[in-house]
């Protein structure tokens, strides 16, 4: 009976040490594969972190539209002839040279840059003006190549301008506004409420 109970208890202790053997190459396992995916994760941040500040870093092109004037509540400063006193932004060209708008983008959201789309052939001459006018759901309006099809907030409202490949030719904030006065550009670059709205002219304060 001594044997038999040898017998079979060496055959248990073979087998614990077995599993254990097994349970710390799983352990192993495990521990590497968690080890290999940190260190993937860590890469990739880098990588991003990396091509953000490049981004970042990296100078905007130049030779870019940019916005000059926007009315967000027209009640009576500007009356179109088809579409009455509707909202409106002014683009300008700043540079020297003919930009060529076609498929530029204009939008309230820079997930959809592209919510309103210049059309092929639209050209702004050295120090030219550009009106959009922020409106759309008529016969007339929806027909209107520089009709945008959607109106702007008078409570806030972010809008950008993109290239056709949509780098980010330029962007403003612009702040809740009092009726009949426009946001507009100055001399500086920096944007100041005017109680003078000027579109397709330069931008007057006082």
């Amino acid at each position: 009976m001594k044997t038999v109970f040898f017998m079979y208890n060496t055959g248990m202790e073979n087998n614990v040490e077995d599993l254990s053997f097994e349970n710390e190459f799983q352990k192993e396992r495990i521990g590497f594969t968690r080890k290999g995916a940190l260190i993937l994760i860590a890469v990739l941040v880098v990588l991003v972190a990396g091509v953000t500040v490049a981004a970042l870093l990296l100078p905007k092109p130049t030779g870019l539209p940019q916005f000059s004037e926007v009315m967000t509540s027209n009640r009576g400063s500007y009356d179109h002839p088809v579409y009455g006193t509707v909202d409106w932004v002014e683009i300008y060209n700043p540079t020297d040279k003919d930009i060529d708008l076609s498929g530029y983008g204009f939008s309230t959201e820079i997930k959809h840059p592209f919510r309103y789309r210049f059309p092929d052939g639209t050209v702004l001459k050295p120090g030219e003006f550009l009106v959009l006018y922020c409106t759309g759901g008529t016969a007339a309006s929806d027909g209107d190549p520089f009709c945008t099809g959607f109106n702007l907030s008078a409570s806030g409202e972010q809008l950008f301008l993109v290239t056709p490949n949509k780098v980010e030719a330029d962007e403003v904030f612009v702040p809740a506004l009092d009726p009949d006065t426009a946001y507009a550009r100055t001399d500086k670059g920096d944007f100041q409420v005017t109680i003078y709205p000027t579109p397709w002219k330069a931008n007057r304060f006082e």
